[in-house]
């Protein structure tokens, strides 16, 4: 009975539990998952609405498109919605993976934008933020990121430097500082300002630009304040390419081309320059004699004697510059029954050797064109290889580059390799790690001493007078060691001799990762970045004992530096939707940054012999000199973010940041950078949908926000002190000592420097219209600057030690960006094209300085002619500053009656410059010097057009800019007697005469030295359009590529630069940064011998297999 009983409750039981399980395995949840891609590119979609039909159910994709939902009933519709996309619905039945694909209903809207520390739809920024993917940027291959972006942004301007490996300089939205106009790079979430410690190696220049997934411009502070101290001139966020689900594919990208230089200066040969300098030098002589600038019928005149042209009425071209003026004949340079030279020696042994009478150079009488002799076609290659693919548990892309750039300059050149390993893993489903590096080693042989410099070779072609020849009677390099012939160098020979001068770099760059998913919504991540930097230059200096100012003897300089930078953030981020109204996204983190760099440069002098195995310090016998250092510094940050939307159609985020920089005092060591900002898409409402058919999409952005620089120096706050082994000084506890090396003050500390802070307002709207095939993106905006950070020179009776940066005013920039595109098809879609053009404007105001609006902050001053730049109050920063002139005296009558030239002797006659008297004292002085011109055009503006026919392509891409001015500072070399050196013909030509009223130029005087001061003369407009890129492709069918075992395979014929539109007359008019350093904005506009912008002729192959 027992055994029943306990049967029977035993069965009772089981039955229970198993009615009871049912009803709970029945009223249990099913969970599904998926992912949501773009149909177009099958990238993952964030934020995309996934809903259970008929319910308040729902949640929404994350940053990868990925999505999870818990069902009640098998039966359940899934809807999936998005701004932008078609809506889809899918019944999900017994499925417990659904993958979804969205198809575009509006072009752009469906791009994940990265932003500060994790991404976001484009269709959900609510900040200023331009957005550039891979095909975009390698439309036009080029030698780094700045002429990658150059004409395609609106809102950016690029200033590239033109030599191979040379610096770029990207400028967003005006210039909001004189410091440092910089924006911030972020490359994989690895933050570096381009520029190394060294101001010379370049992260830019390293980064290969066909791993580049995609780039984003933060433009205005509400979306690049969460970068805070670093992002007060916009943030650059590039990311690179990433592997896909899916077996290898392999991929090999080539182009070979030719660069040929473009417009050379139109310079004068060897008569035309023996004529214009006897005409200058005869009316300087016969000055007195002159009426109303001409010498009245029978003047008895005296004519000048020149060492090269001996003397008379007309000059004579020698047949030999050295020795001077002489001819055929001379015993000088007479030669032997073999018919060498017997006067001339070439053995370093001989006593003769180095003597200048052993120099024999003839004279080139039809002239040396010295453009035509730097500047020759050169040819530009670029090879890569690369592998992606993966699983849903891993996924890799690597790749390996070569690329090698010789210049059109002769013997400059840039070889950059590079290797990129980008991986990421699923450990399990919650936990995700990964890592993107890449190692990098280029080597670079630019213009030697840079552009924009009376010493680089480009400034010498236009010097050296066309009678020189580039070689001498035995082969050797010819030079200016002759009488009257210039003190310039043979620009063949500085080349020829710095070929082996090279810049040698090694960077390794990256960062690992890893994420967790700890809850449904909530996702940590920790990164850890490293910017590593190696440098190398070896810079030999030989003899030129052929020039004019001889260097007899040679020294080598070898610098080497390394730098590292290590960054380490961490992040919680927290995604929700709430009743499929409410959509939260809360990010907070913190970072960390440390940055060390240390440099060691030694110098030798008086080697044996020049080779290049010989080129060793210990090699060098004579003078010795040794120096080193190093700097560090150091930031941690909070951060964070929360935005908010509602029903998809109001936006709202805010950030603020916390940064604490070791760069300023304790004092003044915390600054705090907040942003805000909404949108509202006006399209979703009914109002819009029942009465506006023609507007796809409407979005109206609002947004303020602070950011801030911090680029004042390491130890700016620090009185600083140093030995110098070369000086005698006091020991620092004061006493006073024997004659032995002690310190010296070599900086002024400042501990008052504070956080220059840039506050920013933009107020924008994104727009599509007819089912998207017309959108645009407007912004208007306005960034102000305080507390501007400056190093002010302090007064003479200080020393010489280096200003600290100290808060000196405010600046101002107003601005409208507009971008626009026209998606059309035609021919059965057969022909399908796009036009886009974008426009820009900006100005730009010093609006405070120092409290004194008369305080005067001058360009850098290594030119001839000095303080022709200015940054004033209620001026635009680097504004051009000099005398005005209304043309020239036409007779002695109109000079006398003019206001007094205290400028120099004798300057009111015919002839001469007339200056006008700007602040009507009736004398034409220093006090009448003011603001001539304005470097910053009226606006900037780019033109896409691409036309695809079937299997054929043609895309034109111009960029250009209106209103500026540049100062040509060449022209005090070509167009003033300046020395001795070679002159334009514009010189000789358009130099005022009697009976040539409509000259632009003085009269010809070799004496004349106050009509090269600065003044407006030297100002051109600089307005140019280029059709930077012309290319034509041939995509193979893909049944003929599926057949040959390749995937996509495109084939490419290009031209870049061919056409320029412009009224200057320089080589080249992008000249709108300087020397592309950081404090040389109080410089821009200013062309001094700059390398121009070669037109390149390429084709090209991209294929996968």
């Amino acid at each position: 009975m027992k055994q029943n009983l306990r049967f029977l409750f035993l069965t009772v039981t089981l039955l229970l539990l198993a009615i009871f399980s049912s009803i709970e395995a029945s009223a249990q949840d099913k969970r599904v998952t998926g992912k949501v891609v773009s149909s177009t590119d099958n990238i993952g979609l964030p934020g995309v609405n996934v809903t259970v039909k008929g319910t308040t159910t729902g949640t929404v994709t994350d940053a990868d498109g990925k999505y999870a939902i818990d069902l009640k009933t098998s039966g359940a519709i899934l809807v999936y919605s998005s701004i932008g996309f078609g809506k889809q619905e899918i019944v999900v039945g017994t499925k417990s993976v659904v993958d979804v694909s969205l198809v575009d209903d509006i072009k752009n809207l469906s791009e994940v934008v990265v932003t500060g520390y994790g991404s976001q739809s484009k269709k959900e920024i609510t900040g200023a933020v331009a957005t550039l993917d891979a095909k975009q940027l390698l439309s036009t291959p080029s030698t780094n990121l700045g002429q990658a972006l150059q004409g395609k942004v609106p809102g950016v301007v690029i200033g590239n430097e033109n030599s191979p490996g040379g610096g770029v300089s990207v400028r967003i939205r005006g210039f909001g500082t004189i410091n440092d106009n910089s924006p911030l790079y972020v490359v994989d979430g690895v933050p570096t300002k381009g520029v190394g410690a060294n101001g010379v190696s370049n992260t830019l220049n390293t980064l290969n630009l066909n791993d580049i997934e995609s780039m984003q411009i933060l433009k205005d502070a509400s979306a690049a304040s969460i970068y805070g101290s670093r992002a007060g001139n916009g943030v650059v966020i590039i990311t690179t390419k990433r592997g896909k689900v899916g077996k290898p594919v392999f991929t090999y990208d080539t182009y070979y081309g030719t660069q040929r230089p473009g417009k050379l200066l139109s310079m004068l040969n060897t008569q035309q320059y023996a004529d214009l300098t006897w005409e200058a030098r005869t009316n300087t002589i016969n000055q007195a004699k002159m009426v109303d600038g001409a010498f009245p019928a029978g003047t008895s005149l005296t004519y000048p004697t020149h060492a090269q042209f001996g003397n008379g009425a007309t000059p004579k071209i020698p047949d030999y510059i050295f020795p001077s003026g002489t001819y055929e004949g001379d015993p000088k340079v007479a030669k032997d029954a073999n018919g060498n030279y017997v006067n001339y020696t070439t053995d370093v042994n001989s006593a003769d050797f180095n003597k200048t009478k052993w120099l024999i150079t003839k004279a080139n009488k039809e002239g040396t064109n010295w453009l035509k002799e730097i500047y020759q076609p050169a040819p530009i290659q670029n090879h890569q290889i690369g592998v992606s693919g993966g699983t849903e548990s891993g996924r890799y892309a690597m790749s390996l580059n070569y690329f090698n750039q010789q210049g059109i300059m002769i013997n400059t050149s840039f070889k950059r390799y590079t290797l990129r390993s980008n991986t990421e893993f699923n450990v399990n489903k919650r936990i995700r790690v990964g890592q993107n590096f890449q190692v990098g080693y280029a080597s670079r042989v630019g213009q030697p001493n840079g552009n924009s410099n009376e010493s680089n070779p480009t400034t010498f072609a236009y010097r050296v007078p066309p009678i020189v020849p580039v070689y001498d009677v035995a082969g050797n390099f010819a030079g200016t060691r002759g009488t009257d012939v210039d003190n310039s160098v043979n620009p063949v020979s500085l080349l020829v001799r710095n070929k082996d001068n090279r810049q040698n770099e090694v960077r390794l760059f990256g960062n690992a990762y890893a994420e967790i998913d700890i809850l449904k919504n909530l996702t940590a991540k920790s990164s850890f970045g490293i910017d590593y930097n190696l440098y190398n230059y070896r810079n030999y200096t030989p003899r030129d004992i052929e020039s004019a100012e001889a260097r007899s003897t040679q020294s080598l300089t070898t610098t080497n530096n390394y730098e590292w930078t290590w960054t380490w953030y961490n992040t919680l981020t927290y995604n929700i939707v709430l009743n499929n109204l409410h959509k939260f996204n809360i990010i907070a983190g913190t970072e960390s940054i440390k940055n060390y760099y240390e440099n060691f440069d030694a110098t030798r002098t008086n080697f044996l012999v020049d080779g290049l195995d010989n080129r060793y310090l210990s090699a060098g016998t004579g003078v010795q000199t040794n120096n080193g250092g190093a700097a560090n510094w150091r930031l941690a940050s909070e951060f964070a973010r929360a935005s908010y939307g509602l029903k998809g159609r109001y936006l709202f985020d805010a950030t603020v940041r916390r940064d604490r920089s070791s760069r300023f005092a304790a004092a003044n060591r915390v600054a705090y950078f907040p942003a805000v900002s909404g949108g509202w898409v006006l399209s979703e409402e009914n109002f819009a949908k029942s009465s506006a058919t023609w507007l796809s999409y409407a979005k109206l952005r609002v947004g303020w926000g602070q950011t801030g620089n911090q680029e004042i120096g390491n130890y700016n706050s620090f009185t600083q002190y140093a030995t110098n082994p070369a000086l005698s000084f006091y020991d620092l506890n004061g006493a006073k000592t024997s004659a032995v090396p002690g310190y010296e003050l070599v900086q002024f500390g400042n501990v008052k420097a504070k956080w220059e802070t840039t506050t920013s307002t933009n107020i924008g709207l994104d727009a599509a219209f007819f089912k998207g095939k017309f959108d645009l993106a407007l912004d208007w905006y306005t960034r102000t600057t305080s507390d501007m950070l400056f190093p002010v020179s302090p007064p003479l009776t200080a020393g010489v030690a280096a200003a600290p940066f100290q808060n000196i005013g405010s600046m101002r920039n107003r601005g409208v960006d507009l971008g626009l595109n026209y998606h059309g098809a035609t021919l059965g879609g057969d022909l399908t094209y796009t036009i886009g053009a974008n426009v820009s404007t900006y100005r730009n105001l010093v609006t405070k300085t120092n409290g004194d609006p008369n305080t005067q902050y001058f360009g850098i001053n290594d030119e001839r002619i000095q303080n022709f730049v200015v940054t004033q109050q209620n001026f635009p920063i680097s504004s051009f500053f000099g005398y005005k002139h209304d043309g020239i005296f036409q007779t002695d009558a109109e000079a006398k009656e003019a206001p007094k030239n205290n400028l120099g002797s004798n300057e009111n006659r015919a002839g001469r410059f007339k200056f006008v008297d700007v602040n009507g004292d009736g004398v034409i002085d220093t006090k009448d010097l003011s603001i001539i011109g304005n470097p910053h055009p009226k606006f900037t503006y780019g033109l896409n057009i691409n036309v695809n026919y079937k299997n054929f392509g043609l895309a034109l891409f111009g960029a250009g800019v209106q209103g500026n001015e540049i100062f040509n500072y060449v022209k005090y070399w070509t167009d003033f007697p300046t020395f001795f050196g070679n002159k334009s013909t514009r010189m000789l030509n358009e130099s005022w005469r009697p009976g040539n009223p409509g000259a632009i130029l003085p009269q010809l005087n070799s004496s004349d030295q106050v009509s090269i001061l600065p003044s407006d003369y030297y100002l051109e407009k600089g307005s140019y359009f280029r059709f930077k890129n012309i290319q034509l492709t041939y995509s193979l069918p893909k049944s003929i590529a599926s057949k040959l075992g390749l995937g996509p395979c495109r084939i490419y014929v290009q031209g870049q630069n061919l056409i320029t539109i412009t009224k200057y007359s320089g080589m080249d008019p992008e000249i709108n940064l300087r020397n592309y350093g950081a404090g040389n904005d109080r410089q821009i506009g200013v062309d001094g011998g700059s390398y121009p912008a070669s037109k390149q002729y390429i084709v090209g192959l991209n294929v996968s297999f």
